[in-house]
Order: structure tokens, then sequence, then C-alpha cells
């Protein structure tokens, strides 16, 4: 923390020396004096168009209509239904970060940087579970052409939560991109970007293996072509590759277990997809092309010779061809309608369906057979289309919006769902994916609003959602499709029902102070077996107060969590998905105070503080945790009180 503390004293007195300070040096000829005042005046210009561009940003800002934040989607699948919440405490959120974090997950950079050399150096720390992250950027842009890059590094360990448990949580990250690319006055652009991530040390709290290898490689090739005049005005295309190595054991950071294990996973990725924008007026469409493949494949080694054990992925893929259509049609100047259609070809398949181990276990095909009685080849292909319609209406003179819409979205099963193959002794160890799970079809209505006027803001949503085919992770009963009956993990087909409220709301007081909150509710029912969806978020509000003048901000938020009374908690009715799969009801609801605050001493610099779990409270949370490649999930102690600071510089 030596090293951190004096890089952000080192920002911290470079941003703050007087400019007259900066500007004094010895007397200088007359051409570096004329070269010295247009470097200057370069600089003034390059000031001049970042506070434009802030004040574009404050005008969008006071046009934007309140919209609610979403935390479900039920389409997202079984890994992806609860959306990341960048709202959690740092410690915890190992998907991202909340306003804490210098590089949130969902950090984009522009399409193309601003005119001129910029850069951003950024410090951040927490005692929660002494986290450190250093954050520096740079982008250069000239005439016709841009080259920018990034260099991140975050070190956390463990904590200590309120009631006393030690929580073993804890990683090294090392992210870095390089990227350039082209552009043209009208705003066509083509862009090249190319990210390495590497973490080790990943330590999952309450899981059987940690990961002591984790590289990322990817790559994002971009681009835009602006057309002049005619039916088509641009067409977009991006085309993102990744190439990921995993090593998952149970004996590099633990005590060795009596049977050491490791994990080797790789998986690759590809998604490609041209759009064309069109029309004018009263109409505008967007006709599109993908493509989405992801293959996997892993096994996982046992013993003191670490032989092969099991075929996780036995060369497993999923492929995706899109063709959508998407349409605006405005029917006066307040209301419109927006509609879309879109159809996927999918082709999935497992190339090693037969591939046997040293050890002793069955074989991919041999085990499909023993679970559900599948004699297929894993070679599945799938024709789906979706379509939503959506009418908009613009309210008193574009100061709130109302929307109704009708959707269906078709969503295949992964690998994961598919493909997945983790064989056990111990039938309740053991995971099976389903090569013949049919896709999930949701049906979806909604309806919401928003509203700003004056000192009010304001916005809400609700969501109903009939799913004929809901792709559910459960244990092998002898259901319908399944021939097991040990109680292994195992995925299949059920309808099912969900439903959600969201909504927001803030006023602003005179003298910058303001008050607001925010409240979900969520319901999830499988109804062909009459109970409970696992991992539904329970009902949630936050209530918030702050105060905000010229170049200083403050705010608290009362995060409050209900104790959810629907659960799938028990490995013997259910998939015992929620808590420890016995049975056993969770901790009650809980309610966490948090303080954050924000100081601006200069329009490029920010500085962020504030306070988690200002009441020290024992709390867990009932959505779990999990690695993207081991089945497991686990609910970890939350985190207690603790501060956390970070400093961004901008030049």
């Amino acid at each position: 923390m030596n090293k951190t503390a004096n890089l952000l004293g080192s920002a911290l007195l470079i941003a703050f020396l007087p400019s007259q300070l900066l500007a004094q040096s010895p007397t200088m000829p007359a051409g570096a004096m004329a070269a010295e005042k247009m470097a200057a005046q370069k600089r003034a210009k390059q000031r001049q168009m970042m506070m434009q561009m802030m004040k574009r940003q404050k005008a969008a800002e006071a046009a934007r209509i309140p919209t609610t934040t979403a935390i479900y989607d039920p389409a997202g699948g079984e890994t992806g239904r609860n959306l990341q919440r960048f709202d959690q405490p740092l410690c915890m959120n190992w998907r991202g970060g909340p306003k804490g974090t210098l590089m949130p997950s969902n950090m984009k950079p522009p399409a193309i940087p601003m005119p001129g050399k910029h850069g951003v150096i950024g410090l951040g720390y927490s005692s929660a579970c002494d986290r450190g992250e250093v954050l520096l950027g740079f982008s250069n842009r000239g005439q016709n052409a841009f080259v920018r890059g990034t260099i991140y590094s975050e070190n956390k360990g463990g904590y200590t939560a309120a009631d006393g448990t030690s929580v073993q949580t804890s990683s090294n990250r090392l992210g870095f991109s390089v990227g350039g690319g082209f552009f043209r006055p009208d705003g066509s652009f083509l862009s090249l970007d190319l990210r390495r991530m590497e973490r080790d040390k990943i330590r999952f709290a309450g899981a059987g293996v940690d990961t002591r290898l984790l590289e990322v490689s990817r790559a994002d090739l971009a681009g835009k072509l602006v057309f002049d005049g005619g039916a088509v005005n641009q067409l977009r295309f991006k085309a993102t590759f990744m190439d990921i190595d995993k090593i998952n054991d149970n004996h590099t950071y633990r005590i060795p277990a009596p049977q050491p294990l490791e994990v080797h996973v790789n998986r690759k990725t590809a998604d490609i997809g041209f759009a064309l924008d069109g029309g004018g007026g009263a109409f505008k469409w967007t006709l599109g092309a993908s493509y989405a493949s992801d293959k996997r494949d892993a096994t996982r080694y046992m013993g003191p010779l670490m032989l092969s054990q099991s075929p996780n992925f036995a060369d497993a893929k999923v492929a995706i061809t899109s063709l959508t259509a998407d349409g605006t049609w405005v029917l006066a100047s307040d209301r419109r309608i927006k509609a879309g259609l879109q159809f996927d070809y999918v082709d999935a398949s497992l190339g090693g369906m037969d591939r046997a181990v040293t050890m002793p276990t069955p074989t991919p095909r041999q085990v499909f057979m023993a679970t559900y009685g599948y004699g297929g080849s894993g070679a599945e292909t799938e024709a789906n289309i979706s379509g939503s319609i959506r009418f908009e209406r613009d309210l008193a003179g574009k100061k709130g919006l109302l929307f109704a819409g009708l959707s269906r979205e078709v969503r295949t099963a992964d690998p994961r769902e598919r493909y997945f193959t983790s064989i056990s002794g111990n039938p309740l160890g053991m995971w099976i994916g389903n090569p013949n799970l049919k896709p999930e079809k949701h049906h979806m209505l909604e309806v919401g609003a928003g509203w700003k006027d004056g000192a009010w803001e304001l916005a809400g949503r609700a969501y109903a959602d009939h799913v004929d085919d809901f792709i559910l992770w459960d244990r092998a009963r002898g259901q319908a499709g399944v021939v097991a009956a040990d109680n292994r993990n195992i995925f299949r087909n059920v309808d099912a029902v969900i439903a959600g409220v969201e909504a927001s709301a803030k006023y602003k007081f005179a003298n910058g102070f303001w008050a607001g909150g925010d409240l979900w509710l969520t319901h999830g029912e499988n109804t062909t077996d009459n109970r409970a969806i696992g991992q539904m978020p329970p009902a949630e509000a936050a209530l918030k107060l702050g105060w905000a003048r010229d170049n200083f901000s403050i705010q608290s938020r009362l995060r409050l969590v209900a104790k959810s009374s629907r659960l799938d908690n028990s490995i013997f009715t259910g998939s015992g998905i929620d808590g420890n799969g016995m049975g056993g009801a969770l901790g009650s609801g809980y309610g966490l105070l948090d303080i954050s605050a924000t100081w601006k001493p200069k329009p490029n610099i920010a500085v962020n503080f504030g306070i988690e779990n200002v009441l020290d409270k024992a709390y867990t949370p009932l959505i779990e945790r999990g690695d993207i490649y081991s089945p497991n999930r686990f609910n970890p102690t939350g985190s207690g009180r603790s501060v956390w600071v970070n400093a961004s510089f901008k030049f």
C-alpha cells in the first residue's frame, strides 16, 4: 500500500500544481517560444473541447427520461438471470463492482476517442479485503487515426464478517489493452482493440475448488460506414473473439485434500454481427445478420498421478446464426411503434460423445443414456423465431414516456445445460447436462413509464412472462424424460411463470438536498411441479438521501432485503439451489447502510470515498455466487464495516 499511496500523492500533487509554476522556465529562443505558444493554444483548444463535451453530457442528462434498473432477466439462463449488480459490496462482487471500483466490468471505451492526447490515472483502496487497484489509460487522436490503451491491476484478499466469520476469498488481476483505428469526419470508422486479462490466486469461499490460473485473450473489431444519401444510412459491424484458459484445483491454496483434483478448461467464443440502418422520416429500419459460437473443452484429473477422470466438456459447441429486422414507425410527434423479428438457426454438437478417460468412468454417451435414456449423437439443430412489438408515447411535451410491449424470446440451451458431464461416485455430486433439451420460449407482457418534471423523477415497470420449456436445474427423481432416480443434478424442461415490478423515485429539495428510493419485487413459479423457482431475488428496497452542491456531493443508502418465503432449498423435493440444500431456512432479512461521497476539486479530478455496512451488520445474501466452470453455488457471509477510497486524474 505504500507504493499505491506514493503514486496517489504524486498524481494529486501534479494535479494541484499552480499553472504559473508549471509555466516557469528559463528564457527560450524565439523559435522555441513560438512552438510553446502553439502548443499552449492546442492544449487550450483541447480543454475547450472537453468542456463542450461535458456540457453536452449535462444536457443529455437533463433531457433523460428516468428508467428503472432491472436486477433479474427471465431469459438470462441459469447463470445469467440474476444480473450483475454494481451496487454490491466491493469484496463480494467478483463479477464487477459498485461505485467504489475504478474499472467495473461494464466499462466500455467510446468508438472514437476525443481529439488530441488524453489520459487517466486512477488509484483505489478498500479496507474490507485489503483491496488495491490501479488504472492507467491513454488515447491519442490525430487527423484521421487514433491509438489507445489501458492497464488495470487489482489485488484483494479475504475478509472478516461482522459475526467474526473468516471468508477466504481473494484474487489477483492484471488487464491490459491496446488498440487503434481510422475514422472520417462523417462518423465512419474502423477500429481494432486487443485485450488480455490474467488472474490467479482466485479463492472461492465455501467452494471445493479454487482457480490458480485464468487467462483471457480477446480481440474486438468494430466499424461503421456512413453513406451519403440513399435508402441506406450506414453499415455497422463488430466482431469479438475470446480464448479462455482456466485451471481449477483443490490443492494449491488450501490443505491438500485426500483426493487431489484439478480441472483444465479451454473456451473459445466468437460473436460476429452486421447491421444496415436505413429509412427516414416516419419510418426507420435496421436489417442485421450475426453469428455466435461457444465452444468448450474441459477435463477433470484426480489422484496423486492426476489421471483423467471425467470429460466435463467433451468438445462441446453451440453455434447460432441469426437474421434480424427492426423498425420504428412514428405515428405522430409524440407516439411511435417499435417492432422486431429474429430468426435463429442453432447447431449444437458434442465432438467427444465417446471420449474415454484413464480412470474407469462412463463416456458422455453412456451417462446421457443412464440419466435421460438419450441415445442420440449429441448433435441437435433448431430453427427459432423471436419477435417483439412496443408502443411508446411521450407525455407532457416529452417530460415523460409511457410504454407497453409484447415479446416472444426463444433462448436455446447453452453448452453447460446441454453437455456438461461431471461424473462422481456419489450421485449427489454428479452433474449431467441434457442434450435433448428444448429451447425456452418466453412470452412477455410489460408496461412502464418514466417522468421528470421540476423536482420530481419517477419511473416504474411491471412485467409478466409465461415460459414454455423453461430450462430448470433439478435433481433426478424419475421425472418425465429422466430415467435416473438417484438425486443427481440434471437439467429438464418445465413450464413457468415469472413476474416482476420495479419502481424508482427521486425528489430534489432546495439547497441541493434530494431523497429517493427504489423497489424490486420478483416472483417465479415452476407451474409443471407447482413449486418455487430457485434463486429468485427477495423483495428489496433502497432508501436514499443526498446533497450535492458545486464540486461536492454525498449520499446515503439504506438497502432493505426481505427474508424470502419461497425457496427451492431441498435436494429431495427440488434442486436445493437455495441455501445448503437440506431444507433449512436461510437467515432473516437485513438492512445495510452505506455512505459515499464525491469531491471534484477540478473538472478533471474526482475523489470518491465511502463507508460500506456502516452499522457492521452480519448478513448472508440469498443470491449465490459461483465460478463459471464449477457447478456449485455458495452463499458467503457478507463483509462487515469497511471504508473505501479512489481517485482519478484525467488529462
